[in-house]
C-alpha cells in the first residue's frame, strides 16, 4: 500500500482537480437550499460543463464536511446515472487520510460549539475514522480514493443493494459501526424498485449533461418521475436541451438556477447550399414509404438508410462517403444471408444513396462554402469549424492544408481547428465558429460553447428547418434563460427561417440525428443470437455501424484497464474509446503499432525474426505442441502442452508469447532445431521480453491517460511526458480519441443458423 501513497501524493494539488473544485463550489449554496426546503432544483451551467459530479459527492464527506449545514457530516447521497468514469474518479487516490479526518473533526467541533445544523447518526464518528485512530502509523499518511472511505453501494433492478468494497479501510473497520455510503444504480434496467431506494437519501445528484441518446434520456426521465418529490434533488445540465430531452423541467422541479457569466448577443450568418435538398428528400421518403412496416429487419434497415442518406448529403469528402459504402455492404450482406425477407424493397433507397454518393458537385459546393468562410475572414485569428464526424474532420483538415500549402499539423498554429460536433467543448474562445451543416442540438451547443463573436452556418433548406425547430423547442422553450442567450437563440431561428424548407414536417426531422424510431424502442441490447451487423447509438447522439465482431475498447469494466469488447457484447452505459469513424483497429493496438515503428523498433524486429524462424522450423519439422513438450521434458523443463501451444504462432496471427525464463527459451529454440549461438538467443530473449513488458506498461499508462483526458485531469506535465516518451504522433492520436457512452445496440439481423 506504500506504493499507492507514493504514486498518489502529487495528485492532491493536481491542476485538474483544483479547476474542478472551483466549478463545484457554487453548487454548495444550491444544495443547501435544496436540502433545507426539500426541493428539486435544475441547475444550468450554460455551455460550460460542470466537471467531476462524483467528486462533489465525495467532497461533501472528505473535503468540505459541514459546508452544507443542513446535511450531516456523512450524508447519504445518491448519484444518477452512474458511469464507469464516475467509478474511476472515485477510485483515484485523491484524499489524504489524516487531512480528511482533520477536516471532519474541525467541522464536528464547529457544530458542537455553534449548535448549528441537526444532529444525526451521520454526524457521529464513522468506522473509517475509528480505523484511522487505531492504525494511524499505517494509514494516516496514505492518500486514498474516496471509495476507501465511502462504500459505493449499488442498487439493482430488483431493489437489492450490494455493498461496495472499501479497499484498505474496509478490512479493518469495526462491525456494527456507522459506515458512510453512497447509493448508485447498478448496470441494467431502471425500475421502480431501484428508484424507490433513493427515496430515503439526504440528497440525490442527477447529471444530465450532454445526454442526447434516447435510452439514457428515457431512463433519466423515468427516474425523475418515480423518485419521491420530497427527496432533495439537484439536476445538473450544461445546455437547455439537456433539460428538455430528459424531462428535468417537469413538476415538481423549481425554477432553473442558471450558472453562467453574462452572454452578450453575437452575430450569426447563414450560407445556403444544396438547394435541391427538398426535392431529393421527397424522393427518399417515397422510396421508403411503407417499407419499414413490413418487418423488424426492414424497419431497422430503413432507419439506417435515413441516417446514411443524411450523412452522405452532409459529407465533405472528395471520395465516395464511407457511410454510403458501409450501408451498401450491409444491404449486400443482408440479401445474401436472409433471402425471402423482401429486402429487394430497398433497391430504390440504395439507388438514391448511390446517386448521392456520386454527386461530387454537391459536396464540393458545401466544402467550398466552408473553406471560403474559414480562409477569407481576415478579421479572425482563430477559427473553429464543426463537422459531422471525426472522419469528416480529418478530411477537411487535409483539404484546408492543401489549399493553404501547409502540413496538416500546422493548421493549429495558424489558428484553424476542425472538430467533430461530438467533440468536447473548447476551453478557450474563438473569434469565429463555422458549422459545416446542422447535425442536431449538439451543433447549437458547440456554436455557443465556442464563445465566438461571429458564428456561421453552412446549411441546406432541410437542415435549416431542423435547426429552427430545435432552437425554438429545445432551447428557447426553457424558461428563465438569460436575456443574452435567449436573444441570440431567437436571432438564430429568425436568421434561418427564410432559408428553411416550408414543406417539411419539422417534428419528424430530428430522428435523423437522434434515434427516435420504433426500431430503437424494440432494440434489445441483450440478444440471444449472433448479429451480423449492429448500429451502436451513443448518449451524445452519434451512431456507428459496425460488424458484430468489431472490437471496441471500453473504460471502467476493469479498473485501470482498457478492455476489448466485441460490438455485439457492448451494453448500455459502456464507455467506449473512439477514433475516426473508419477505424477498425482498437485504440491501444494502433498506438502500440506506432510505438513499434519508433522507440520499440529493435525489439519489434527481433520478435518478428523469432516468429519467422519458428514458422519455418515447424513447417520443416512438422513438430506438434505435444512433441515439443516431450522433448522439453527430456531436457528437464516440465511444461504443460497448452503453455507450449501459447508460444506457437498461427499462420495468420502473431499473438503468442515466449517462455518466461531464459533457460526454457534456449531449450525451446533447440527443440525447434535453431542453430543460432546462445549469445544471440539470449539477446533475443531480453529484447522480446522487454517488448512484452513495455506493451503491458504502455497499456496501463494509456488507460490512465485516456481517463485523465476524459475527466479533464490531464495536466501539462503529463502531456509533456507523453510527448517525450510516446512521440508527437502518439500524443496526436490520444488527443484525437474521444470517449462515448453506449446508449443502445441495435441489431440489424440475427443469425438463425
Amino acid at each position: 500500500m506504500g506504493s499507492i501513497a507514493s504514486q498518489a501524493a502529487p495528485e492532491i494539488d493536481h491542476p485538474g482537480v483544483l479547476a474542478g473544485d472551483s466549478a463545484l463550489l457554487p453548487l454548495l449554496e444550491i444544495i443547501e437550499r435544496a436540502v433545507t426546503q426539500r426541493l428539486r432544483i435544475p441547475v444550468l451551467s450554460l455551455w460550460s460543463h460542470v466537471p467531476s459530479i462524483a467528486l462533489l459527492a465525495s467532497h461533501l464527506h472528505l473535503k468540505w464536511p459541514g459546508r452544507v449545514s443542513s446535511l450531516p457530516l456523512s450524508p447519504r447521497l445518491g448519484i444518477f446515472p452512474f458511469l464507469g468514469s464516475d467509478f474511476e474518479l472515485l477510485s483515484q487516490p485523491l484524499y489524504h487520510a489524516s487531512k480528511a479526518q482533520s477536516e471532519r473533526q474541525a467541522a464536528r467541533a464547529q457544530r458542537v460549539n455553534l449548535a448549528i445544523g441537526h444532529r444525526s447518526r451521520g454526524d457521529l464518528y464513522p468506522d473509517w475514522e475509528q480505523v484511522l485512530d487505531r492504525r494511524r502509523s499505517r494509514i494516516g499518511s496514505l492518500v486514498l480514493p474516496a471509495s476507501s472511505f465511502i462504500s459505493l453501494d449499488r442498487v439493482s433492478a430488483t431493489g437489492n443493494i450490494k455493498a461496495g468494497n472499501r479497499g484498505m479501510v474496509g478490512k479493518f473497520s469495526p462491525r456494527n459501526e456507522f459506515r458512510p455510503q453512497m447509493l448508485v444504480p447498478a448496470r441494467g434496467e431502471v425500475t421502480r424498485q431501484m428508484v424507490r431506494e433513493f427515496d430515503t437519501l439526504d440528497l440525490v445528484l442527477v447529471n444530465v449533461q450532454s445526454i442526447r441518446g434516447r435510452q439514457m434520456a428515457r431512463a433519466v426521465e423515468f427516474f425523475l418521475s418515480m423518485v419521491s418529490p420530497r427527496v432533495p434533488l439537484v439536476i445538473l445540465a450544461s445546455s437547455p436541451a439537456d433539460l428538455v430531452l430528459t424531462g428535468a423541467l417537469k413538476p415538481p422541479s423549481t425554477k432553473t438556477v442558471v450558472l453562467s457569466t453574462p452572454i452578450a448577443p453575437s452575430s450569426f450568418e447563414a450560407v445556403l447550399v444544396n438547394r435541391d435538398r427538398a426535392l431529393r428528400e421527397r424522393q427518399l421518403c417515397f422510396a421508403l414509404e411503407s417499407v419499414d412496416t413490413r418487418s423488424e429487419l426492414l424497419e431497422r434497415l430503413a432507419t439506417q438508410a435515413r441516417r446514411t442518406w443524411w450523412a452522405t448529403r452532409q459529407s465533405l469528402s472528395h471520395d465516395v462517403p464511407r457511410e454510403a459504402v458501409a450501408f451498401e455492404s450491409l444491404c449486400t450482406d443482408m440479401l445474401r444471408r436472409f433471402p425471402g425477407q423482401e429486402l429487394e424493397l430497398l433497391s430504390d433507397v440504395r439507388r438514391l444513396i448511390a446517386e448521392e454518393a456520386e454527386a461530387v458537385d454537391g459536396r464540393e459546393e458545401r466544402r467550398r462554402a466552408v473553406t471560403d468562410a474559414a480562409l477569407h475572414d481576415t478579421g479572425s485569428r482563430t477559427v473553429l469549424i464543426i463537422v459531422r464526424s471525426d472522419t469528416a474532420a480529418a478530411e477537411l483538415r487535409t483539404a484546408l492544408a492543401n489549399d493553404l500549402g501547409v502540413d496538416v499539423l500546422e493548421l493549429t498554429a495558424l489558428g484553424i481547428c476542425v472538430v467533430s460536433v461530438f467533440s468536447p467543448w473548447p476551453d478557450e474562445p474563438y473569434d469565429t465558429c463555422i458549422a459545416a451543416g446542422y447535425f442536431g442540438a449538439n451543433t447549437i451547443d458547440l456554436l455557443f460553447a465556442s464563445r465566438a463573436a461571429k458564428r456561421k452556418l453552412i446549411v441546406d433548406p432541410i437542415e435549416a428547418r431542423v435547426a429552427v425547430w430545435d432552437a425554438e423547442r429545445r432551447f428557447c422553450s426553457v424558461p428563465d434563460l438569460p436575456a443574452g442567450a435567449l436573444t441570440s437563440l431567437r436571432s438564430l431561428a429568425e436568421l434561418l427561417e427564410p432559408h428553411a424548407c416550408p414543406s417539411s414536417d419539422p417534428i419528424s426531422l430530428p430522428a435523423s440525428f437522434s434515434d427516435n424510431s420504433t426500431a430503437a424502442k424494440a432494440a434489445a441490447s441483450h440478444h440471444a443470437g449472433m448479429s451480423a451487423h449492429v448500429c451502436i447509438c451513443f448518449a451524445d447522439g452519434s451512431t456507428r455501424q459496425a460488424t458484430s465482431h468489431s472490437r471496441f475498447e471500453v473504460l471502467g469494466r476493469k479498473r485501470l484497464q482498457l478492455q476489448s469488447i466485441a460490438a455485439k457484447d457492448l451494453t448500455v452505459g459502456d464507455q467506449v474509446v473512439l477514433l475516426q469513424d473508419d477505424e477498425r483497429a482498437v485504440f491501444s493496438d494502433k498506438l502500440l503499432r506506432l510505438l513499434d515503428q519508433g522507440r520499440f523498433k529493435v525489439c519489434r524486429e527481433t520478435r518478428e525474426n523469432w516468429l519467422t524462424i519458428i514458422r519455418a522450423m515447424r513447417k520443416e519439422t512438422h513438430l506438434s505442441a505435444t512433441a515439443i513438450k516431450r522433448k522439453l521434458d527430456d531436457l528437464g523443463h516440465s511444461v504443460h502442452v497448452t503453455t507450449v501451444q501459447s508460444w506457437l504462432p498461427s499462420a495468420e496471427d502473431d499473438d503468442c508469447g515466449i517462455p518466461d525464463t531464459e533457460a526454457v527459451f534456449l531449450a525451446f529454440a533447440r527443440v525447434l532445431g535453431m542453430v543460432l549461438p546462445d549469445s544471440i538467443l539470449k539477446e533475443w530473449f531480453v529484447n522480446i521480453h522487454r517488448l512484452r513488458v513495455d506493451h503491458r506498461r504502455i497499456g496501463r499508462q494509456l488507460a490512465r491517460a485516456i481517463r485523465g483526458a476524459y475527466l479533464g485531469r490531464l495536466d501539462p506535465i503529463s502531456v509533456a511526458r507523453m510527448e517525450r516518451e510516446w512521440g508527437l504522433q502518439a500524443k496526436t492520436l490520444l488527443e484525437a480519441a474521444r470517449v462515448a457512452v453506449v446508449d443502445d445496440v441495435i441489431t440489424f439481423a440475427e443469425n438463425t443458423t
